[in-house]
């Protein structure tokens, strides 16, 4: 069922990428007709040479249907010298584990949460472990950075480059969690392993029952507020960034508008782009996502 869902959604691709194999296939049978006819080959039925042509694009169609749904993991979208944007399957947090100096970016709500809740257990949770924020403050914890110890660490990255709140609840308006509110756009840097340095986007507010809710036009500012911050600060390191949107965020947008917006944003900021900029699937979410398109 899956490999059908990926054929689905790469349906597309994989007529473009059928028509570009089989033209230069008949290309080069024409070359070759050229020297040698149907005749010098003994294939005088008109049937026989319909089957041809018609085993030939079916061939292609299949070769194309591989490459593009198993074979394929990656796709170049843009790039200008050394600058590139790239699109890929993989896992964001396999990557933080690679020795080269790098920048992953984790998107989180408007507070910075560093407090993971079990979601049946916990009245108004926080931060759910099935997102990526939530997997992230688990990968800290797993590090031997607990998650008082990672708030500080937060809040002193944004005090020390003057990134003041925008509100500051009271405990009556929240009682668990961080208290101060910081614009969504707003970017944390903390320092991980393996020569990593995480950015922390906020991309979505909580609402009075710690429900995360954003937007897509506000999933495409923050983009914009990414790419200027890597342009300023990235040093032309490679930075990946994961979907975001889906879910949890409630930006309304699937799997694969999200890619598209983010994609999108990326590309239009081509003139800020001064590095490498990975756009990361996750692995599991090729039958939602179609980096090809």
């Amino acid at each position: 069922m899956e490999f059908l869902k990926k054929i689905k959604l790469n349906i597309i691709p994989i007529f473009k990428q059928t028509i570009l194999l089989s033209g230069s296939i008949f290309s080069a049978l024409t070359i070759v007709l050229s020297f040698i006819t149907w005749e010098d080959m003994k294939i005088e039925n008109i049937w026989i040479k319909i089957f041809i042509l018609f085993g030939i694009i079916l061939s292609s169609f299949l070769i194309s249907l591989v490459f593009i749904v198993v074979v394929l993991k990656n796709k170049k979208l843009w790039a200008n010298g050394k600058n590139k944007v790239l699109a890929f399957y993989g896992d964001l947090f396999k990557i933080t584990d690679k020795q080269e100096k790098k920048i992953v970016v984790i998107p989180v709500n408007d507070t910075f949460e560093t407090i993971v809740d079990d979601d049946l257990v916990q009245d108004k949770p926080l931060v759910s472990l099935t997102t990526i924020h939530g997997q992230w403050i688990k990968y800290m914890n797993s590090k031997g950075i607990d998650s008082k110890t990672l708030s500080t660490m937060i809040s002193d990255n944004l005090k020390n480059r003057k990134i003041e709140p925008i509100k500051v609840y009271t405990s009556e308006e929240k009682n668990r969690g961080n208290k101060e509110s910081y614009e969504l756009g707003t970017i944390a840097t903390i320092n991980g392993e393996n020569n990593t340095t995480f950015y922390l986007i906020a991309i979505s507010k909580f609402d009075e029952n710690n429900k995360a809710n954003s937007s897509r036009k506000k999933i495409r500012n923050c983009v914009d507020e990414l790419i200027e911050f890597y342009d300023t600060n990235g040093q032309g390191y490679q930075i990946f960034i994961p979907l975001f949107g889906t879910g949890r965020s409630r930006a309304d947008v699937n799997h694969q508008q999200a890619f598209k917006i983010i994609k999108n944003a990326v590309l239009t900021n081509e003139k800020s782009i001064h590095g490498i900029i990975n756009i990361v699937v996750y692995k599991k979410d090729k039958d939602k996502v179609s980096i090809f398109k």
